[in-house]
């Protein structure tokens, strides 16, 4: 006999029933597209649970009402010169690649921005805490945590403001759950997934807002793409939906390459016009092996074309960010009444600053004696970037003087459930401890200070194993999920 999942019924599973639910999960995967290249630029299935993770229906209705809450406060903070200026600064000045990225968001603040319509596609990222802070017990002066230890509530992990993965398969894996809940004669509680036509139909919005049928959606990408069919099925889903918008595929190397900016700062690409660039490249510093690349971001910036997101939302999801907007009366300067602050500080665990001074100082000593219980986290998108353990007192006390290119946030006590993950090379899979990671996602349409969309559009379940302190489905550390609600 396995391991109970008290999510699925008390009834116990069946070496059997694994069996032939991860067979069938792998047929469905090969059969609906759930594919991605792994590095020898073969196809397999991605990585999934064979189970639906258990999420509370109160903290995923939570997660879900927030997120509009966000999306306003990501545009708002976004169209603050001075107030993102000096909340970056010490940033800037120890991090390289946000100090780029501020370059250009600055020569767009000074040159004026040439569209005045913004589309972002968001996700914030949560675990279940089960325990309240943890390192305020050092710093209880400097937290913003208002988590009590005898609740749990939904934690943000991050705000992500460019290049969401997986929401093609997002959608895809609550459906395969379904069928496999089915096929077993299990209860099926696992919610409808709406990311992938909502993510289609941000974008064709910001076309049509564009106001030009000839021109196209150009998906900014990574020249060795590995989750290539993730986004495919993404451009698919715009095409079923309007077939007259026409979608391309372009490395930021190829727009320096094919790129050129008419007098009225329209774009084109290969003598295509750029009505929206949707970026699915530019988040990590290796998407810019050279000034070329820096070049063509800056060039799409300057444009007339829609971006998802502009340089300002993408600044938006640095960690320096998340760390500042936690400080006592931030939000409220930002949101429109108390009931929006409550739920977005709410969702904040312990967030402390390493700037120089008194309070980074403290911090910093609160952090060395307790790197058990903390995270230390760079200004990086794409799973794989934080530090724990005693590589942080490593890295703190090596490089003392560019500490401010980190923030240190409470280190989340996670809910942990039992489940299998299926991978390609898997044998034989067995019950292990994991940990899902529940991620909402947003739609925000603006023109100026005008917003013309802002709703939630729907969500992601990552799971890692808890023998991996950071997850990456395509590392192989976590696997897609899905949420069964109880």
């Amino acid at each position: 006999m396995m391991a109970r999942l008290p999510h699925i019924s008390d009834n116990e599973v069946t070496q059997d029933e694994v069996k032939y639910l991860e067979n069938e999960g792998k047929d469905y995967c090969m059969s609906h597209g759930m594919v991605y290249k792994d590095s020898k630029g073969e196809t397999q299935h991605i990585p999934f649970t064979l189970y639906p993770s258990p999420i509370p229906l109160k903290l995923f209705t939570d997660a879900k009402e927030v997120q509009t809450d966000f999306n306003l406060l990501v545009h708002k903070v976004s169209r603050d010169y001075e107030f993102t200026k000096n909340a970056l600064l010490s940033t800037v000045a120890a991090d390289p690649f946000t100090s780029r990225l501020f370059d250009i968001y600055e020569k767009v603040w000074e040159q004026g921005n040439a569209q005045s319509i913004s589309l972002g596609i968001f996700r914030s990222d949560y675990l279940i805490d089960t325990t309240g802070g943890l390192l305020d017990q050092c710093c209880s002066c400097t937290s913003s945590s208002d988590a009590s230890a005898d609740s749990i509530y939904i934690k943000q992990v991050e705000m992500n403001t460019i290049s969401l993965g997986g929401i093609s398969f997002s959608c895809l894996v609550p459906d395969m759950h379904r069928y496999l809940l089915h096929s077993m004669g299990r209860e099926n509680k696992v919610p409808p997934n709406p990311a992938l036509d909502e993510a289609a139909g941000a974008l064709i919005r910001a076309w049509e807002l564009y106001g030009s049928d000839s021109a196209v959606i150009m998906f900014v990408v990574q020249p060795d793409e590995v989750n290539v069919y993730d986004q495919r099925l993404l451009e698919y889903r715009i095409h079923e939906r309007n077939n007259v918008v026409k979608v391309i595929r372009r490395s930021l190397n190829d727009i320096f390459k094919d790129g050129k900016m008419s007098n009225d700062k329209s774009i084109f690409v290969t003598g295509l016009e750029v009505g929206v660039a949707y970026f699915r490249a530019g988040y990590t510093p290796k998407d810019y092996p050279t000034d070329k690349e820096w070049s063509a971001r800056l060039t799409l910036e300057l444009s007339r074309c829609i971006k998802c997101p502009t340089v300002a939302h993408h600044l938006m999801g640095t960690k320096k960010i998340q760390q500042v907007l936690s400080d006592p009366g931030v939000l409220e300067r930002f949101l429109p009444d108390n009931e929006s602050v409550g739920r977005v500080r709410k969702t904040f665990t312990g967030l402390y600053t390493l700037d120089p001074g008194p309070k980074g100082d403290h911090n910093m000593e609160c952090c060395l004696q307790m790197v058990d219980k903390c995270v230390l986290k760079p200004q990086r998108e794409g799973g794989g970037n934080n530090i724990y353990g005693e590589d942080i007192r490593r890295t703190l006390l090596n490089n003392s003087e560019n500490r401010t290119q980190y923030i240190c946030m409470d280190r989340i006590s996670p809910q942990i459930t039992k489940n299998f993950i299926v991978r390609q090379e898997s044998t034989s899979i067995r019950p292990v401890d994991v940990i899902p990671e529940l991620g909402i996602m947003g739609i925000f349409i603006s023109r100026g200070d005008e917003v013309l969309v802002n709703k939630e559009g729907g969500y992601l379940v990552r799971t890692k194993t808890t023998e991996h302190p950071d997850g990456g489905v395509f590392a192989g550390r976590a696997a897609f999920d899905s949420p069964y609600m109880v």
